[in-house]
């Protein structure tokens, strides 16, 4: 009974610590070729797109619940043609990526995928533990699959594939320059590793605008008898550090563009919450 009990107290805090933030995604919300450029808030990837290689450009077409890449001359494809992202996950580690697929409608194309991850340009492609994927004419693909130590707090580019390793369509046959692959939902997420945690448990605390401009202030609604405010940047830097002498304050320090893990301390407890600069 006891240790039901301990684990009880501690799994919400297990969970809160390994929340997993979005670093990057692609979910085609709007039918148009600006789509191909990522959709998080996360400044960490703000500008990065998809691509594909060895295959016709990207077009939208409907999705698994909006829109979705389309591309198609998949033939004689095996091992050369594929998806392609990169993304950086600097400061955040316990990465994981979803993704679904369809090879379909009136014209079958590839079949089987897998998923594969390299370091930089330069780097060698590997396979992702997992990462097999065999599609039909149905929306499949991976769900919150981990991706390999080497892809956490990484500064340099991590590209992702999704490389098609045969030649045969998802009905048996061989795949035509016709055939259609379409990608949808790509979501990257991954667990800030400040090692301040994200914790918000005095409900009133909260701050305004978020986002805020790099060029303007921003303020802070405090919970009762706070006593010290301390800002972290991304690598767990102190960049601020007040006394306030109001429920309401405003910083009016500078701050460069990015994510901000504030920290409060209110009768003798500490909350965090996050407030992003643009």
């Amino acid at each position: 009974m006891k240790k039901l009990l301990l684990l009880m107290i501690l799994l919400p805090v297990l969970q809160l610590a390994l929340a997993q933030d979005t670093i990057v995604k692609w979910t085609f919300p709007h039918n148009s070729l600006g789509d191909t450029v990522q959709n998080s808030l996360n400044l960490l990837n703000l500008t990065r797109t998809i691509r594909v290689e060895g295959t016709s450009s990207i077009s939208m077409k409907n999705g698994a619940s909006d829109y979705a890449a389309q591309a198609i001359n998949w033939d004689n494809g095996m091992n050369t043609r594929y998806w392609y992202i990169s993304f950086k996950t600097r400061a955040y580690d316990h990465i994981q990526l979803s993704s679904k697929q369809q090879s379909g409608d009136s014209y079958p194309g590839p079949k089987d995928f897998k998923l594969q991850y390299k370091i930089n340009s330069s780097g060698t492609w590997a396979d992702i533990p997992g990462g097999t994927i065999v599609l039909n004419n149905d929306w499949t693909g991976v769900s919150n699959i981990d991706l390999p130590i080497e892809c956490q707090n990484q500064s340099d580019l991590i590209y992702i594939r999704w490389i098609m390793t045969s030649n045969t369509d998802i009905k048996g046959g061989t795949v035509a320059a016709t055939g259609t692959s379409k990608i949808d939902d790509i979501i990257v997420t991954g667990v800030l590793i400040t090692g301040l945690g994200d914790r918000n448990e005095a409900k009133e605390l909260s701050t305004f605008p978020n986002p805020s401009s790099s060029s303007s202030s921003f303020s802070i609604t405090l919970a009762k008898e706070t006593t010290l405010i301390e800002i972290y940047d991304v690598n767990g830097q102190l960049v601020y550090k007040t006394i306030p002498d109001n429920a309401i304050i405003t910083i009016e320090k500078t701050l460069s563009a990015g994510l901000y893990l504030i920290k409060i301390t209110s009768d003798g407890k500490v909350n965090f919450v996050k407030h992003i600069v643009r």
